[in-house]
């Protein structure tokens, strides 16, 4: 296999460190997954490259979850756990090659506390049960370790596979492309292949009775939209809101980044942009503002450009959010708050609470400082280059780094160069004062 995809630059995260682990760079992660109900057994086989000199690996997996085994390069490591986390001790392995770790674990699975004030966040993040006990996850800014070992940080993307085993008709989704799906032994068996690389918070694992169905873009796009019985009247809707929206985006926002899409629903109250396979929860599908669009466009800005750490969550979020009220503007609906020129008091608001959106309060993740500010700030920009040329730029800010790792630095540096003109002080002002600018 092909893994030259999956390298990155892994850096430690200045907000949360506790789940970056820069000394290794994953490449591919093979996830073995079995749910009966109350018990996930797990095998995780991660290769990655070292980008130091060690003979030690650290990577995050929750308490609740027991290791059994560990292999490097397959050969038995010894081990141990404490603090949400995995140390894994072997041979001194030389910076820049390859090796090999198998983890074998289970456990009963709990969701961990978000660092956050957001009612949709209250229920904790990673690994959760509706009360009908099917499975959904949420998990930004981490959350992938409480159901397999991983390197939690959006500095460390990689190539996934995965093979999903269930009980009954429980049937398993995850991101990607679906590959092969059994039913055998009285279980449900779905295989899954990724074949972009994808930072672990954009991975998703929903279990529950599933069907999958399909609609097909004017551009010939298809997408797939995962239901339980209990959702099938949002199906409508859903395929409606999904055709038009992403037909918008690809005019938009340039062509789609990657080779497949769908939409999960899912329990919980929050929606998601997990990559290819957008989670939402069926309260977030049936809200009045153009949620799906949002998360949608975020397969451009956040998934296939992505900040190398949680200080840029605006990078994300503000472009998603500008391309969400110009979707409202564009199609007459009614925009979220009123609408980008209405902002300035709700975005004073969160800056007051939880600091201006370039440097925020770590313990107050996603709060609307985030999203309103860099959105308004991007429609300063387009203000004062014009439309045409503001629509060139973030088109091309996708594909000249498709792929990659972003920040201020970078972006401000594009801006200033694309456009011809230095919007430095501009930047600056909107992403570091402790109250909102006044807009031209």
């Amino acid at each position: 296999m092909e893994l030259t995809a999956g390298k990155s630059q892994p850096v430690e995260d200045p907000f949360y460190p506790d789940t970056s682990n820069p000394e290794i760079d994953v490449l591919h992660y093979f996830l073995d997954l079995s749910w009966d109900g109350q018990t996930l057994t797990g095998t995780t086989t991660a290769t990655f490259r070292t980008t130091t000199a060690t003979d030690t690996v650290r990577l995050d997996l929750a308490a609740a979850l027991t290791v059994d085994n560990v292999e490097l390069d397959a050969r038995p490591v010894s081990f141990e756990q404490a603090d949400d986390g995995l140390v894994m001790h072997g041979q001194q392995m030389a910076r820049g090659v390859r090796h090999t770790l198998t983890i074998s674990y289970r456990g009963e699975p709990v969701s961990t506390p978000a660092p956050s004030r957001r009612l949709d966040s209250t229920e904790g993040l990673g690994w959760n049960t509706d009360r009908d006990g099917n499975v959904y996850t949420f998990q930004e800014p981490f959350g992938a370790f409480t159901w397999y070992p991983v390197n939690d940080h959006p500095s460390d993307e990689a190539l996934y596979d995965a093979r999903i085993h269930t009980r009954g008709a429980d049937v398993g989704v995850f991101n990607g492309k679906l590959t092969g799906r059994a039913r055998a032994g009285g279980e449900t068996v779905t295989n899954w292949h990724v074949d972009e690389p994808m930072a672990s918070y954009l991975t998703t694992i929903a279990i529950g009775p599933y069907r999958r169905h399909t609609g097909i873009t004017n551009s010939g796009m298809e997408i797939s939209y995962w239901l339980m019985p209990r959702d099938t009247d949002l199906l409508p809707t859903l395929k409606r809101e999904g055709a038009t929206a992403f037909e918008w985006l690809e005019g938009h926002a340039g062509d789609y980044p990657f080779s497949t899409l769908g939409v999960v629903v899912v329990g919980g109250t929050s929606a998601m942009e997990t990559q290819t396979l957008v989670t939402m929860s069926r309260g977030a599908a049936e809200r009045p503002d153009a949620v799906l669009q949002h998360e949608l466009s975020h397969q451009w800005y956040g998934d296939a450009v992505t900040p190398v750490d949680w200080r840029g969550l605006w990078l994300s979020e503000g472009f998603a959010m500008y391309f969400q009220q110009w979707y409202e503007g564009d199609l007459g609906r009614p925009m979220y708050a009123g609408g980008v020129d209405e902002w300035r008091g709700y975005d004073n608001q969160a800056r007051q609470q939880s600091g201006p959106p370039g440097d925020y309060d770590p313990q107050s993740f996603g709060d609307l400082n985030v999203y309103l500010g860099p959105a308004m700030m991007l429609n300063e920009i387009r203000k004062q280059v014009g439309d045409q040329a503001f629509e060139r730029l973030v088109k091309t800010w996708v594909t000249d780094h498709d792929n990659g790792h972003v920040d201020r630095l970078t972006f401000t540096r594009y801006v200033n160069v694309e456009t011809g003109r230095d919007f430095t002080s501009l930047i600056d002002r909107w992403l570091d004062s402790p109250r909102t600018p006044r807009p031209s």
